[in-house]
């Protein structure tokens, strides 16, 4: 809800010019949105209308193309994939393995997703077609004959499916593009990202169609990699290298870990011009420090190098699980007002710590997202998920209203005069 003062008789108007009595104007200026006052005629003509300020085209900032969201996930308790990644150790040559890429915390699910998707219908309802990137699982939480939502296998994306199963984000990045019937703009995420309030899809495009990448503060070292380096940072040198053999330039930061819009022809050229890169990459099982993050960084930085991505800002925050103030950090997400997105992320949790760690990721994402989403199945009274996996949901759930896009060309207000 916004306020807005009905004016009086030649009141002057920024331009020098005076106001026509009877118009309105917004209390609070506000120049991202289509206008400041309304004159009485367009007044008349906009509550004749359903009270919708019609503009006579969609906006030139405003995308016109749709935009997909794109997710991985796995459940790292499943017995199955447990099963499939002891015999792909096994099998390995882990030597240069850095210990971290096989932590157990990096498979770790706390029903993230759930709360991820919920917070995407309260605050980016305009998702064109949400994608969900797994290892032959399914969350048995997940409406999977909702319209909006197509559960996607990685034998479906990978170029050369004899190199599965992988356990290696960094792998499953690099055939994203592969989706069939993908969206040429779509936004990957981690399922440990979440939306914080209202969105557009111009925070990830500009109304051209360009993306936006979002950099860090975090530095990269001016060194090469070495086997001290976490895998995230050795495969952001190896970007940096990247840039700097195609195109003879350099970056001295890492991006933020935000939802990520890609461009899929962008990723199709690059794949492409480096076939043996992206091969490489798909085939590593496990994070390994030849790695290329492809997504993000790589995909930024070439998209920026074509003239596809420029820099943007983003409301956002990281929190570390394993932080020794979790309580203070989840406290000032939770009363935030100027964020778009935050990540919860953990590298390594002592085992000692990881109940209570559960605990309040539970009940802060609880307390945030309390509306379950229409992506969900509906549990019968009293019924817990794990055992109303065959339950379909029988209409929509009474949710928080979402921001829904409001129809192109057109501006919804409220009249306080």
């Amino acid at each position: 809800m916004e306020l807005w003062d009905r004016l009086g008789q030649d009141r002057p108007r920024a331009d020098g010019a005076s106001h026509i009595g009877g118009t309105r104007h917004r209390r609070k200026s506000d120049h991202e949105l289509a206008v400041d006052y309304i004159e009485p005629t367009a007044w008349f003509h906009a509550v004749r209308d359903e009270h919708r300020l019609k503009l006579p085209a969609p906006h030139l900032y405003t995308l016109q193309e749709p935009v997909d969201i794109v997710y991985t996930w796995v459940d790292g308790a499943g017995p199955k994939w447990r099963a499939r990644m002891r015999e792909a150790k096994d099998a390995a040559d882990l030597r240069a393995t850095e210990p971290s890429a096989l932590a157990e915390s990096r498979f770790t699910t706390r029903d993230e997703l759930k709360y991820s998707l919920r917070s995407l219908e309260y605050y980016a309802s305009w998702a064109n077609h949400i994608y969900i990137v797994t290892d032959d699982q399914v969350p048995n939480w997940l409406d999977t004959e909702h319209p909006k939502v197509t559960i996607v296998d990685h034998r479906d994306i990978f170029t050369d499916p004899s190199v599965l199963p992988a356990f290696n984000s960094h792998a499953i990045e690099s055939q994203l593009h592969h989706i069939e019937g993908l969206c040429d703009r779509y936004v990957y995420l981690n399922d440990d990202c979440f939306f914080l309030r209202p969105t557009d899809p111009e925070l990830f495009y500009s109304g051209n169609g360009v993306a936006r990448h979002f950099p860090s503060a975090v530095p990269i070292d001016i060194g090469g990699w070495s086997p001290r380096d976490l895998p995230i940072i050795s495969a952001a040198k190896q970007g940096r290298d990247y840039l700097l053999d195609v195109y003879g330039r350099t970056v001295t930061h890492r991006l933020k870990h935000t939802p990520h819009p890609q461009i899929r022809p962008v990723l199709e050229v690059m794949e492409r011009e480096h076939p043996d890169l992206f091969a490489q990459v798909a085939a590593s099982a496990f994070r390994s420090p030849s790695d290329y993050l492809i997504a993000s960084p790589l995909h930024h930085f070439d998209a920026f190098e074509r003239r596809q991505s420029v820099e943007g800002q983003i409301g956002y925050r990281f929190i570390d699980l394993g932080r020794p103030d979790l309580d203070l950090q989840l406290a000032r997400v939770a009363r935030a007002d100027d964020l778009d997105a935050f990540c919860l992320n953990e590298t390594a949790l002592c085992e000692e710590s990881r109940e209570t760690i559960d605990s309040k990721v539970d009940r802060f994402l609880n307390d945030r997202f309390p509306v379950p989403s229409s992506f969900e199945l509906q549990p019968k009274k009293g019924t817990p998920w794990s055992e109303d996996s065959s339950q379909r949901r029988q209409g929509s759930p009474n949710r928080l209203s979402s921001t829904s896009r409001e129809s192109e060309g057109t501006s919804s207000f409220v009249d306080m005069g």
